[in-house]
């Protein structure tokens, strides 16, 4: 089975540095952003967009305080509505960027506007470039009525306590075999999204959800929603929702619930490319309308509904339904006249698109020209009104920075910006379109680019997300440099002073708690060896007990699970050894690396850290020197130390016959080795079923940079579960990206032969050929020399012990 990668709000891709790295529910994304697991800057994507749009655009109550620096990625190229914070890196190496780029012209086009002959021919010192320099250097502006995303927060936290908490008091079932649970398990779901206390006597949210489902006498469907939005697996939450759905349908709960729950169930039966029953949309329209009208949906919401339906869960169900959901606002009347303008504003924009057409510029006919004018102008009319009505609320002036965008020019843009910041200084969405406005391809160049972030710099804001902008700023530059994967600009002259401003401004902000401070310290160590200050990075260790946050070491296209160490050895008496045996590993000079490292290995005077780390080195350098040699090498990890490895999810026991036994954890188990591999390799080993809880079990292999919270690899999988039957897949991570055939599997020993080369896949389960040659289901963006391979498979919601033997592996030469 396939991760639920969107339990709550479902059906988002994930995109990192160029690539999609996974499907989640927007719950998920908006926890891992809380916990400083993502930066925000991420891209997203979901069915009915018509474009990528950054994390911190579709989680507009992500707190502003959460440690953000895991990973800023690139942003995607199909992206053209430019509602999208920083992207970090596109890292691709030189023949993936040509035909990246080449991919990029043809998806660009989809969101091009008919630019101005003075943009196409904007250079350095152009009176374009010079508006652009104006624009971003401007003082960003705020007051004392300005309110930002805490404050957002709390009201979506009320919003929800509201809706769930006191809705379930009123309306639930409260079967006494679950009722306490069932209330404590809305109040931390509540918290744990929107801030609040949280009961941390309580198991986790997806081990309380699997209590409820699982339990016959919970048959309550606003529990069964919530349990649905918290599954780890999707097909269970497909079940969970749809008992949900069918629940509401005699029960006394008012609309909105029932419109969440119909919406949810709509994305995730979309994501794992069920037909989606058009009586869902119609069901979920009379929801809505029911909301409206029995007090679920009241006038103060108007700004949460706003944010649901253009930014959120609700996005693609109103870009399928957008004339009877106006419809229906629209008949509110007076009480909720700004939602309808705003709303009607956002309809228009994706007629424009439609009657615009996808092609390039100079493809679209004059009708779709007139067409496309047309719609912006309504969309101009309703805004305003709206920003008019409300000038407290940003998202009019933020959807009419995009209008200005393609109708005027980044002047406009300005006022629109400061508009939409005097309402919420860090509306994300308001500095996404911004900072889109001032690429090249558009109004600006790389030194407005980095301008505005160090005008966001400048607030001093550090209780807020601004201040961060800067990190976005410098990752667009960086995106726009194309530079190799795993390359940044921290250790610049120009750029590294500002970089320990913002982290340094962040650690001496009294807002933040010290669980918050814990995950910059984290983000500061990883920037600061990225960057080549090593001291610095010790200097983070040292007060984080040597233990940074694990999110923050991934997701950077290299692999840093041994940063730690590596840091230590760095700044040890040996530094000098040490940076000599690494400058031979980073020219693949496996035997001279390993000798380096032998003669430290025998020095007597190596702290702790330092050893273990020339351990590892020596442990992995010596089968990188066999591979390059071409030999078959016995791959699995012998010590139980697990030297050479990284172990990210499971339990993994070194037995004495040379087996590795791994009991997976509610997630699964992943296990990579530091060996550089190569991106073309043959692998082929076997595995057994020693124990399941159900029939269903996964086994299999993770390739390319195998982290869990990046998905920047390849995983192949030996499948027995309920729904897809015995399978043999191989998918981009372990999503619904893949090609998938069916097998004959044994219930106990299973074997297994692949071969990746050139993108192509080949493959054996049993003897029985399952890939020939095929094209892998997407992209990954790996460097060569940081091409991993390790052991990895999901759960199916059971729990299993797997035994690999005899796995070997060889490098692939070039044909």
């Amino acid at each position: 089975k396939h991760e639920n990668t969107g339990p709550f709000y479902m059906n988002y891709h994930l995109t990192q540095n160029g690539q999609d790295t996974g499907v989640f529910s927007l719950e998920e994304l908006r926890r891992r952003r809380v916990a400083g697991e993502l930066t925000g800057a991420e891209m997203v994507w979901t069915e009915g967009m018509k474009e990528w749009q950054p994390l911190d655009t579709v989680l507009p109550s992500a707190p502003a305080s959460a440690p953000k620096f895991v990973l800023p990625p690139p942003l995607p190229r199909s992206q053209r509505r430019g509602l999208n914070p920083a992207v970090i890196t596109v890292l691709v190496v030189a023949g993936i960027l040509c035909v990246a780029a080449t991919t990029w012209f043809g998806v660009y086009s989809y969101r091009i506007f008919k630019v101005l002959p003075q943009i196409k021919n904007a250079g350095s010192g152009s009176t374009t470039t010079r508006a652009a320099m104006a624009a971003a250097t401007r003082p960003v502006v705020w007051d004392a009525s300005t309110r930002t995303a805490a404050d957002v927060e709390k009201a979506g936290r009320e919003f929800r306590l509201r809706q769930y908490a006191a809705g379930y008091e009123q309306y639930g079932e409260h079967n006494p075999e679950c009722d306490l649970l069932g209330r404590q398990f809305l109040t931390n779901w509540i918290a744990s999204n929107f801030g609040g206390a949280m009961d941390t006597n309580l198991p986790p949210l997806d081990k309380i959800g699997d209590q409820l489902a699982g339990d016959p006498a919970c048959t309550d469907p606003l529990l069964l929603t919530v349990a649905g939005f918290n599954a780890e697996e999707i097909y269970e939450s497909v079940h969970r929702l749809e008992r949900a759905v069918k629940g509401f349908e005699k029960s006394r709960y008012p609309g909105y619930v029932k419109f969440c729950a119909t919406v949810t169930l709509g994305n995730q039966l979309g994501k794992i490319k069920r037909v989606r029953p058009a009586s869902l949309d119609l069901k979920a329209q009379e929801y809505f309308k029911a909301a409206l009208a029995d007090g679920s949906i009241q006038t103060n919401d108007q700004a949460e509904i706003a944010e649901m339906l253009i930014n959120d869960w609700g996005k693609n169900f109103f870009a399928r339904n957008s004339p009877g959901v106006c419809q229906a606002v629209e008949q509110r009347g007076e009480a909720i006249q700004w939602l309808a303008l705003v709303l009607g504003g956002e309809a228009e924009i994706n007629e424009a698109w439609r009657v615009r057409g996808n092609g390039y510029a100079d493809s679209v006919s004059t009708g779709g020209w007139r067409g496309f004018g047309e719609h912006l102008t309504a969309a101009r009319t309703s805004l305003t009104h709206a920003w008019q009505l409300r000038p407290d609320l940003p998202q009019a002036p933020n959807l009419m920075i995009y209008v200005a965008l393609g109708d005027s020019d980044i002047s406009e843009m300005r006022r629109w910006f400061d508009r939409a910041t005097t309402a919420q200084l860090d509306y994300a969405g308001a500095w996404n379109h911004l900072r889109w406005g001032l690429r090249p391809r558009w109004y600006g160049d790389r030194d407005s680019m980095l301008a505005l972030g160090v005008a966001a710099l400048k607030t001093r804001r550090f209780d807020t997300d601004v201040p961060r902008k800067y990190f976005d700023s410098l990752s667009d530059v960086e995106e726009e440099m194309g530079l190799p994967a795993g390359e940044h600009l921290y250790g610049r002259d120009n750029i590294w002073p500002h970089l320990q401003e913002l982290y340094e401004g962040y650690l001496a902000e009294p807002s933040l708690t010290a669980y918050c401070k814990n995950g910059w310290r984290s983000s500061y160590t990883t920037v600061a060896y990225l960057a080549g200050q090593y001291e610095v990075a010790r200097q983070q260790l040292e007060a984080l007990d040597w233990r940074p946050s694990a999110a923050n070491l991934t997701g950077w296209k290299r692999d840093l699970s041994l940063l730690p160490l590596e840091v230590a050895a760095r700044t040890s008496p040996q530094s000098a050894q040490v940076a000599e045996a690494e400058r031979l590993r980073a020219d693949m000079d496996a035997a001279g690396a390993l000798a380096a490292y032998q003669k430290l290995a025998a020095a007597t005077n190596l702290d702790a850290r330092t050893r273990s780390f020339v351990e590892d080195r020596e442990a992995t350098l010596e089968l990188e020197k066999r591979l390059q040699a071409g030999d078959w090498v016995d791959f699995l990890p012998t010590r139980t130390n697990l030297t050479g490895w990284h172990a990210e999810l499971g339990k993994f026991t070194p037995l004495p016959d040379g087996a590795l036994e791994v009991q997976s954890d509610t997630r699964g188990h992943l296990i990579y080795s530091r060996v550089r591999i190569g991106e073309n390799l043959e692998v082929r080993g076997e595995f057994e079923v020693v124990s399941s809880s159900t029939k269903a079990f996964q086994a299999g292999l993770v390739m390319g940079l195998p982290e869990r919270d990046s998905y920047n690899w390849y995983a192949f999988r030996v499948k027995r579960n309920q729904d897809e039957g015995d399978v043999a897949s191989f998918s981009k991570s372990w999503t619904t990206r893949q090609i998938s055939k069916p097998i004959t599997l044994n219930s106990q020993t299973n074997t297994f032969d692949l071969s990746l080369q050139h993108c192509k896949v080949s493959g054996q389960v049993n003897g029985q050929e399952v890939f020939d040659a095929e094209t892998a289901p997407a992209n990954i963006y790996v460097a060569g020399d940081e091409f991993l391979l390790g052991l990895g498979a999901f759960n199916d919601s059971n729990n299993t012990v797997i035994r690999y033997r005899h796995v070997q592996v060889r490098r692939l030469t070039s044909p």
